[in-house]
């Protein structure tokens, strides 16, 4: 609404100045050297000047506008060649995701040169190429996608190590990992990727080396969880492959290095009592191990304490029988008595324990451990009656009370 305004005010303008000119008009006269005068009036002179001034200005924005044609066609095809390219990533990943990868490669390359961030379209096609098992090409997108700066490195590193790992490529996503530990220190990423190729390769010694890290940087509930998981795996994991060496002062090192919280879980302390007693350090395990039942009971240190050689049977007998009082009816602690006792060589008493543990839980190990210990004693009916019920167990998953005849 107000352009015609203006439109009318110019107008109203004009007349009123060319009016007022055209009435004060007087001739003029003008001189060209000595042989050329014009005669004309100041309304003319004026009007010609006008318009001899929007002349030259409508030439000179007309050859402005020859001149820069070019470019700005070259710039429109450009624009029109960017549109394509955005409309071909959203086509490419709109293929990918419905599973046509060949078809989102395609589209994510056709006109790659004009995208605003090739960056994205490589990494999306090379993910494309992978699920085509096709990893020769995926390394080249991976490749040009790294070309893009030190952000592109990052990106590439972290796409790369996962398609990697996710292939089972384990020791070459663990050298990507690693390199991208060395350009970014702080990037989340590479330990928790990192933790899962140690957790495969069982690499247990730098597992339990990296977890303290990613316990410190852990924000939720979850993420804890998964770490405190991953650090059993590694202890466990260290002590069984240790234990097999019969190296006692390695046993020792590798228990020294343990945070302190880990040291107080129970399944630190069963694992490095139990590799002690594998290794031939039981009287070192039995020490530990009665130290902690002493405050706690643990169903596992008691199957571990049952398991150990002691050289002083009937003094850990008598430590397992002030744990009787507590937790009596536990039937790991009854297994541990089962075979403390025969350790003292006290059968009968042994075989009271067997039977009672074997009522509570039936177990495989504890009915070929009960049958033995019926034969050594020669009441053979009742071994075989224990191997015959323990033989159903194993094959058939079902058990009854066993009572001896």
């Amino acid at each position: 609404m107000l352009l015609p305004f203006i439109i009318v005010l110019i107008i109203g303008t004009l007349y009123i100045v060319g009016v007022m000119l055209l009435r004060n008009s007087q001739e003029l006269i003008i001189l060209w050297g000595q042989e050329y005068t014009l005669e004309t009036s100041s309304f003319t002179l004026i009007v010609g000047l006008i318009v001899a001034f929007i002349l030259g200005y409508l030439l000179l924005a007309g050859l402005y506008w020859l001149i820069t044609l070019p470019s700005k066609l070259k710039k429109r095809k450009l624009l029109k060649r960017q549109i394509v390219s955005q409309m071909g990533i959203k086509k490419g990943l709109v293929n990918m995701l419905e599973g046509h990868w060949a078809e989102g490669e395609k589209n994510l390359l056709e006109n790659v040169s004009y995208s605003d961030n090739p960056l994205l379209n490589y990494l999306a096609a090379a993910r494309a190429s992978q699920m085509q098992e096709q990893y020769h090409k995926r390394d080249e997108y991976l490749k040009k996608a790294s070309s893009f700066g030190e952000d592109a490195e990052i990106a590439v590193a972290v796409s790369q190590a996962t398609m990697q790992f996710d292939i089972g490529q384990t020791e070459q996503a663990r050298a990507t990992l690693t390199h991208l530990r060395e350009i970014s220190p702080e990037h989340p990423f590479p330990n928790q990727l990192l933790a899962k190729v140690y957790a495969k390769q069982e690499d247990w010694k730098q597992l339990a080396e990296l977890i303290p890290e990613l316990l410190s940087t852990a924000k939720t509930p979850l993420q804890v969880e998964k770490y405190q998981s991953y650090m059993e795996r590694a202890v466990k994991g260290l002590f069984e492959t240790t234990s097999g060496k019969q190296d006692i002062p390695a046993l020792e090192l590798i228990w020294s290095k343990l945070p302190e919280d880990v040291k107080q879980a129970p399944y630190a302390l069963q694992s490095y009592a139990s590799a002690l007693t594998n290794a031939g350090g039981g009287e070192l395990a039995a020490s530990l191990l009665e130290e902690t039942l002493a405050k706690n009971s643990s169903r596992e240190m008691y199957a571990c304490y049952g398991h150990i050689k002691h050289h002083k049977p009937e003094a850990a007998l008598k430590k397992a029988k002030a744990w009787e009082k507590r937790d009596g009816s536990d039937p790991a602690l009854l297994l541990c008595l089962a075979r403390l006792e025969n350790q003292c060589g006290n059968q009968a008493a042994s075989a009271d324990y067997y039977e009672s543990a074997l009522t509570l839980v039936p177990d495989q190990q504890v009915y070929y451990e009960f049958a033995e210990l019926l034969w050594a004693m020669g009441d053979e009916e009742n071994s075989s009656r224990c191997t015959r019920q323990g033989l159903r167990y194993c094959v058939q998953g079902k058990a009854r009370p066993f009572k001896r005849s």
